[in-house]
């Protein structure tokens, strides 16, 4: 390396080679805390139901739409087959 370059061509990827693995740690992290909290909300929400008087059959199918709500896959067209392209599974 000459005194006038100051930078490597590898100093980039090198750099975003080693914050992937911490940024996909704190995603996860984070797609789990996130999921804990919404079941936790459709609990809540289908007890309180319960306890207002609705019949446990209505506050389930309710208490299910709402979960359905929180769901990723909801709002993204053609996820609920990303799975399968990722990981195919033969029977």
């Amino acid at each position: 390396m000459t005194r006038t370059q100051t930078r490597s061509d590898l100093t980039l990827p090198v750099a975003l080679a080693a914050a992937i693995p911490l940024l996909l740690l704190r995603l996860g992290a984070s797609f789990v805390r996130v999921k804990v909290k919404r079941r936790a909300g459709v609990r809540r929400f289908r007890a309180a139901l319960v306890r207002g008087g609705m019949s446990r059959g209505a506050a389930e199918r309710l208490a299910a739409e709402y979960e359905s709500y929180g769901r990723l896959r909801t709002y993204l067209p053609g996820a609920s087959s990303l799975r399968l392209r990722l990981l195919p599974i033969r029977f």
